[in-house]
């Protein structure tokens, strides 16, 4: 007798914790409206990509206008 495993499609692995996007920032919410895309479609690199988008974007800190005054 032959055992036949049921062909499945692997699960698409997002990492554990994601980057969250600054509310109010069109980069970040551009990125988030493309991740959200490529999630659906399984694009791991698509998927990767826009989360290094998001956490490599820079933002101000409210402490740094403070700083940058004094």
């Amino acid at each position: 007798m032959t055992s036949e495993t049921p062909a499945t499609t692997p699960a698409l692995r997002a990492p554990a914790l994601e980057p969250v996007p600054v509310d109010g920032c069109p980069v970040c919410t551009a990125a988030v409206t493309k991740r959200e895309a490529a999630r659906r479609l399984g694009s791991v690199v698509s998927l990767r990509s826009t989360n290094d988008v998001i956490s490599q974007h820079p933002h101000r800190r409210a402490t740094d206008a403070k700083e940058m005054a004094a």
